[in-house]
C-alpha cells in the first residue's frame, strides 16, 4: 500500500447547495468541540484541527448564509469527521439511510471506533430514514453507494451549465482511489465498496461530470466556493 504508515493532514469538505426554495448542506465536518465529545483514544489517534474561520458556521456564514438558511442536511454517513456539528442544525431534517442509523448506534467492534454517537445522537436533530435511492429535489438525488459503511450514501445534483456534480463523499476518498486497484483502508465491504466506485465511475462517464471528493486537498478552501446555477431535473 503506497505511503503505509504515513501520518497525514486531511480536510474535511461539506457542501452547500442553494435552491429556490430550501438550502442543502451535505455533511457537518468534524466537531468543533470534538475534544469535548471525542473518546479519549480518538482525541489521541486521530486528532481534529479546525482555525476559527474554518468552523462550518463560519464557513457558512462567509458565503451570505447563517444555520438557520439550512432546510435539509444529507449526512453521507455518520462517522465522526462527516456529522460532527450535525448539532448546529437542530430547525433541519437530516437525510439518513435507514442501514446507517441502525449500524451508527451499535456497530460492530471493527467500525467502532469511527461512530461517535455523541455527535450525532441528539433528541433535537430530526433524521429521516433512507431505504434506497432518494430525489430530495428535482436534479437533486441521493444515490445509494455501501461498502465503507453499510449504509453510505453520495449525492448527484445536475447543473444548467456545469452539468452534473458527483459528492461522493467517502465512497471515493482521494483521486487516487480511481488509479489503481487498491482500495482506501476503511471499509465493512469491500466488494460493494468496489461496486459502489465503479458506480458513481460510470455516472461520471455517462454525464461528463465532475467528481467532488471528501478528503482531497486539490480543491481545499477555508473561505467556501460557490457555482451559481440553478439545478435542473434530470432524473425521471
Amino acid at each position: 500500500m503506497k505511503d503505509c504508515g504515513k501520518t497525514v493532514s486531511v480536510p474535511y469538505h461539506a457542501y452547500l447547495i442553494e435552491d429556490s426554495e430550501y438550502n442543502i448542506l451535505v455533511d457537518t465536518g468534524a466537531s468543533i468541540r470534538w475534544r469535548e465529545l471525542h473518546p479519549e483514544t480518538l482525541v489521541k489517534t486521530s486528532p481534529v484541527f479546525i482555525e476559527n474561520n474554518e468552523r462550518i458556521d463560519h464557513v457558512i456564514e462567509s458565503i451570505g448564509f447563517s444555520n438557520n438558511d439550512i432546510s435539509y442536511v444529507i449526512n453521507t454517513h455518520l462517522h465522526y469527521d462527516h456529522c460532527g456539528n450535525n448539532e448546529m442544525f437542530p430547525q433541519a431534517r437530516f437525510l439518513v439511510n435507514a442501514s446507517e442509523l441502525s449500524h451508527a448506534m451499535a456497530p460492530g467492534w471493527w467500525e467502532a471506533f469511527s461512530y461517535v454517537r455523541a455527535v450525532f445522537d441528539k433528541s433535537n436533530l430530526k433524521y429521516d430514514l433512507l431505504t434506497g435511492d432518494f430525489e430530495v429535489l428535482p436534479g437533486i438525488s441521493i444515490i445509494q453507494t455501501p461498502g465503507h459503511t453499510e449504509g453510505h450514501q453520495s449525492i448527484v445534483v445536475q447543473l444548467e451549465a456545469t452539468g452534473t456534480l458527483v459528492l461522493a463523499g467517502d465512497a471515493i476518498y482521494i483521486r487516487e482511489n480511481l488509479e489503481g486497484p487498491a482500495l482506501p483502508g476503511i471499509y465493512v465491504n469491500a466488494e460493494q465498496y468496489a461496486l459502489s466506485m465503479a458506480k458513481l465511475k460510470r455516472i461520471i462517464e455517462l454525464r461528463k461530470g465532475t467528481l467532488l471528493l471528501s478528503h482531497s486537498r486539490e480543491y481545499f478552501t477555508t473561505s467556501g466556493w460557490r457555482i451559481l446555477e440553478k439545478p435542473v431535473q434530470v432524473f425521471q
